[in-house]
């Protein structure tokens, strides 16, 4: 039941009052020390923006108010403490500044910056609006702030569209005033050009203010949303108002809202009511002369219309007048001038007051104007804006007579008539006009032509210009023909216009190719419109969308679809459609082709050694090169990455084919040589025969492809004919990466383990883990499934299952276990978080329990997520250990840059170890330079004792191969190298 009573909080819109509730809020929402925080203050401190309305601002009574004020009214019975606005501070920027002092205990209207989250924190938002632009009516429609580069723009000083202004937009002057209200008069005054700022706030003052001639011209990007602001340094205050922020219901706000959302600006004259008024008047003033005719024959008459006509003009909106010209005082005034201007009788018939009362921005042309019709005696109207007794801005048209006295005009007799609604409405035609023009213009890619029914040009848009070549001027008057329709549809195109117009037949729109000014062909997509104009002439015109740039962009797609975009070779879809043409010429006539699949060797460590863009030239070359080697009649296509394929047509003498293929290793055989880079590669080359070795285009491919993967197989720099040998293995090949995808299910993987010995002391520490396959027709060796793994990408959840089984395994023997691990698992995202890397290291050993091994290429040129996952690694406890060193690309530079603790010496210097010879040099230069380094050397492949003795000899740190033992299942291993027995064998090496 007390959240029900909690619920409810009385707030009244009509008031501004909230009801006292059932139940202490704060007693139940607040924790024990936010209540006694509380408890301590007396009262809160709140800064305000005393102009800010409709948010918040201080009224006539001194009475702070606003959208804000009833919400801090809210907070105030939430917590139960009053909540003071500080009002005697004028200049928001003042308050700011205090702000940032921390003197205030809250603000109420902040939009959150990057400035003020340095002294504040701010609750979520709880009142939002736009910044919008706001400019001079007659000034038509902005649009964007980037249409007011170089402009004046006021902004209510302190707001936050200040520091977004000048960050964004630089070239925008800015002028601040203290208040919304002066911003938006300077630009009702046309002292400058635009208002940027709040919506709701701009909108409320124009309301308030009664400033008629601006309107909303223009969005932002920004959005104002306001938050309640607390200092940074008291973080209990911030969660207790957020707390009382959240309990506002839906109800409350919306109460809120409505109070302010109910005020709204008096409606003008309708202009119907302004047209009636017109005709009567007119028919007034024909009784008026008539009356004064009558005057003449009789006094009593005269009186009689006089007190008639007042009575008709006091029932009507029209006010009637005189005044002397000499002194420019009115003589007479109709008695409605009170009702309808506010200004008393007398007023009127003060001197000046007329003119003074003109708006400043007429006042000089009205003036001027009235007085050059008066020295011709000519009844004249004329239309100004007039100020009000309630300074409101009024249109008047004033319709004007002089009366000649000895030929002199000395007297003037008029109507003024309130034209505002009318104006408005001509205002809103006349914005529309413009919008549309400015739209019309604004299009760079749509040309507009207007013609008349003799075809001659009536309109003509920039972008027609820009499309077509002739300036507006060349065109006016043109016929259309004469200027843009080529010769060859002229005719037809006469016929088509003269059809719409005479019969009403609509022309479809379509792509034509029209005619640029300096001769050359513009493709454009047109459309036709029939418009009638003012004087019922019909009035053609035609839209044209300049099609150059798709044209363009189609022609480059179908080339890029067709055509390799590096090589400029034929790409896989092309070479598809040419094989299949030659192949139905060969179906046709007889005789045999030959495809050739090309794979370049040895390029993968060039293009990652000297980088992308050597590799993009060398691959450009290696096309060239190709089209060297082949006839014209023959097809050179590169299918992706590092592959090419060749089409050689007429191969029924096998010499002309392997003429080919030995003329390709020649030529790929030569370095390359870019950017004073020097580099070698070779190729593999697998070629099949049509129809000998296939029936279709797919099998003709893939047998190639055999043929090529045992090029690879057999040394590479070669070619090889497809055999069915070639497609048995590849069967083979097939049947193994699917019996590999299942052999961690079934249980057919098994770690072996190689013990690793410091040669300090003999002992056993580390091991190596190294995989086998158990296959059920036999142990299969990991040179010939792990490379199937690493293509196949199988490589990545055959490591995870060894990593887990390593951890395990390591954690029961207490023993450092190095594994190996593939570049494909580093260049996963899930590597470094999965499961097994939350607990490995053990505080009990001097040594992590796993050292993973990294290959020397996966540093070459590494990617950054390579390097920060080396360096999670490092911190989750687990050693890196560097395999193969000094071999290849080894280099100093990433042993400099990665965090290595073990280098492995590379078994082909180990196995020619002499007690003098280059292989020991080498060693000990290694041993030494990582020494220095602060990183531990391992020696693979010793198998004899002399190796160990040379090796503990250099100062080698630990060392492993056949001579200690052989790789051993994990119950073998623990029981060779792990019992008492064991140790003390160990010791005796």
């Amino acid at each position: 039941m007390s959240l029900l009573f909690l619920t409810h909080v009385a707030y009244s819109a009509q008031t501004g009052e909230i009801k006292p509730e059932i139940v202490s809020w704060r007693a139940l929402n607040l924790t024990a020390s936010e209540l006694v925080w509380l408890e301590k203050k007396s009262q809160l401190k709140l800064g305000i923006d005393r102009s800010f309305s409709p948010y918040e601002w201080i009224d006539d009574d001194a009475k702070y108010t606003g959208i804000c004020a009833d919400y801090i009214q809210i907070l105030e019975r939430r917590l139960g403490i009053p909540i003071v606005p500080v009002t005697d501070i004028n200049s928001w920027s003042e308050v700011l500044q205090i702000a940032k002092k921390g003197e205030f205990d809250l603000m109420s209207c902040l939009v959150r910056t990057k400035e003020r989250e340095e002294y504040l924190n701010f609750s979520p938002s709880y009142v939002s609006s736009t910044a919008v632009i706001i400019s001079e009516q007659a000034s038509g429609y902005i649009g964007t702030l980037d249409k007011l580069q170089g402009k004046v723009v006021a902004i209510h000083e302190g707001h936050f569209t200040n520091d977004l202004l000048r960050r964004d937009y630089p070239q925008i002057n800015i002028v601040n005033t203290p208040s919304i209200q002066k911003a938006l008069n300077l630009v009702a005054e046309g002292k400058v050009d635009a208002f940027v700022g709040d919506a709701t706030a701009a909108g409320f003052v124009m309301k308030q203010e009664g400033i008629l001639n601006l309107n909303f011209s223009g969005h932002t990007d920004y959005q104002s949303k306001f938050s309640f602001a607390i200092p940074r340094n008291n973080p209990i205050l911030l969660g207790i108002v957020n707390k009382a922020l959240a309990s506002i219901t839906k109800t409350e706000r919306d109460a809120i809202f409505d109070h302010w959302r109910g005020l709204k600006m008096p409606q003008g004259i309708a202009l119907e009511k302004i047209l009636v008024g017109l005709a009567f008047f007119i028919v007034l003033l024909i009784c008026f002369t008539y009356w004064n005719y009558q005057l003449r024959q009789s006094k009593e008459a005269h009186k009689l219309s006089e007190r008639r006509f007042k009575n008709l003009v006091a029932a009507t909106d029209g006010v009637v007048w005189e005044a002397d010209i000499a002194s420019g005082t009115f003589t007479y005034i109709s008695d409605n001038s009170v009702r309808i201007f506010g200004y008393s009788l007398k007023d009127w018939m003060s001197t000046g007051f007329w003119i003074s009362h003109i708006h400043p921005q007429d006042r000089q042309a009205a003036i001027a104007f009235r007085q050059g019709r008066s020295e011709i005696l000519s009844t004249h109207e004329f239309e100004y804006r007039f100020i009000t007794e309630k300074n409101e801005v009024v249109w008047i048209r004033d319709m004007v007579s002089s009366v000649a006295e000895n030929k002199l005009s000395s007297l003037h007799r008029g109507l003024m008539l309130d034209i505002t609604d009318q104006k408005k409405s001509e205002l809103l035609i006349k914005q529309s006009e413009y919008r549309f023009r400015e739209l019309i213009e604004s299009l760079p890619a749509i040309a507009v032509q207007g013609y008349d029914e003799q075809l001659r040009i009536i309109y003509w848009n920039d972008a027609s210009t820009v499309l077509y070549g002739y300036t507006p001027e060349e065109a006016q008057g043109k016929r259309l023909h004469d200027l843009i329709i080529p010769a060859h549809i002229r005719e037809e195109s006469i016929r088509k216009l003269q059809d719409w117009f005479l019969n009403g037949i609509d022309i479809a729109s379509s792509e034509l190719e029209l005619q640029h000014k300096d001769g050359s062909i513009v493709p454009v997509y047109s459309s036709h419109v029939m418009l009638s104009s003012g004087t019922n002439n019909k009035e053609l015109f035609c839209i044209d969308i300049s099609l150059v740039e798709q044209k363009k962009a189609h022609a480059e797609l179908n080339y890029i679809a067709h055509i390799d975009p590096l090589t400029l070779l034929p790409n896989r879809r092309t070479f598809s459609d040419r094989l299949s043409q030659v192949m139905k010429k060969v179906d046709r006539n007889g005789g045999k082709l030959a495809v050739m699949m090309i794979d370049l060797d040895y390029f993968k460590e060039v293009n990652d050694t000297l980088g992308h863009a050597y590799g993009d030239l060398l691959l450009q070359e290696t096309a060239q090169r190709l089209l060297s080697c082949v006839r014209e009649t023959d097809t050179v296509a590169r299918l992706g990455g590092d592959e090419f394929l060749v089409i050689i047509e007429n191969a029924l003498d096998i010499l002309i084919t392997e003429r080919v293929a030995e003329n390709i290793l020649k030529q790929l055989s030569e370095p390359f040589i870019f950017n004073d880079n020097r580099s070698h590669i070779s190729a593999s080359i697998g070629i099949a025969l049509y129809p000998s070795d296939a029936s279709c285009e797919s099998q003709l491919l893939k047998n190639a492809d055999h043929a090529m993967y045992v090029a690879k197989k057999e040394g590479r720099n070669c070619f090889y004919y497809f055999t069915a040998q070639m497609e048995q293995f590849a069967k083979n090949r097939r049947a193994m990466l699917n019996e590999l995808r299942d052999s961690i299910e079934l249980n057919q993987l098994e770690v072996y383990y190689q013990p690793i010995v410091d040669l300090n002391n003999g002992d056993v520490i580390k091991a190596e883990a190294l995989l086998r396959w158990n296959h059920p027709d036999g142990q299969i060796s990991p040179l010939d499934f792990i490379p199937l793994a690493e293509e196949s990408g199988q490589i990545i959840d055959i490591g995870n299952w060894l990593f887990s089984e390593v951890t395990r395994q390591s954690a029961q023997w207490k023993l450092q276990v190095c594994v190996k691990a593939s570049s494909l698992q580093f260049h996963d995202d899930n590597f470094c978080n999965h499961e097994l890397f939350n607990s490995i290291s053990d505080t009990e050993l001097e040594l992590p329990r796993v050292c993973i091994e990294i290959t020397k290429d996966l540093l070459v040129k590494p990617k950054q997520e390579v390097f920060e996952k080396i360096i999670t690694l490092r911190d989750k406890g687990i050693e890196i250990s560097l395999d193969d060193f000094g071999t290849g690309n080894s280099s100093l530079t990433y042993l400099n840059k990665f965090d290595i603790d073990y280098l492995k010496i590379n078994k082909s210097f180990v196995s020619n170890l002499g007690p003098s010879n280059q292989e020991k040099m080498i060693c000990e230069a290694i041993i030494v330079m990582a020494h220095t380094l602060g990183i531990k050397v391992i020696a693979k492949g010793v198998e004899t004792k002399l190796q160990h003795e040379l090796l503990k000899a250099i100062g080698c740190d630990f060392a492993e191969g056949y001579f200690y033992d052989q790789p051993l299942p994990a119950g073998e291993f623990a029981s060779q190298w792990l019992t008492p027995e064991s140790m003390q064998t160990q010791k005796s090496i």
